[in-house]
């Protein structure tokens, strides 16, 4: 699975007017994302601090079909309705960032296999103690 992620700041600052404009462009967005050969999910967050930063998340069956939304115009077509409806924050804090990442060979991360001390199924190292001198 391949995860996308764009993180920017939007002009929206209050949460429950965030919800409402993106809600009322949800319809259109997910509708461009279904017509995208191996799309398999969206999600968006909001920033916790209320600064009007967001977060959207989508998975893919593989890198080529999300680099194929990307390159092709699927991903400019959701940036224009979630633009319409969340206006991005003024030059210089709206700048968009997507990072793209794959889910580890065991699965998705949220399934990830969790030990005693763990940090959700990544390895922790245990320190060495030194010698007392």
């Amino acid at each position: 699975m391949i995860i996308s992620i764009v993180t920017r700041r939007t002009e929206i600052k209050d949460r429950e007017e965030w919800q409402q404009r993106l809600e009322s462009v949800l319809p259109k967005i997910r509708d461009v994302l279904k017509g995208q050969p191996g799309f398999v999910s969206v999600q968006y967050l909001w920033g916790v601090e209320g600064d009007g930063s967001m977060g959207q998340i989508t998975t893919w069956e593989s890198l080529d079909e999300c680099m194929r939304y990307v390159r092709e115009g699927g991903a400019a077509t959701v940036g224009a309705f979630e633009d319409r409806a969340l206006p991005t924050a003024s030059y210089p804090n709206g700048s968009w960032v997507r990072q793209t990442l794959a889910a580890p060979s065991w699965g998705a991360a949220s399934s990830a296999p969790t030990r005693e001390g763990g940090s959700g199924g990544f390895p922790t190292r245990r320190r060495r103690r030194r010698p007392r001198r």
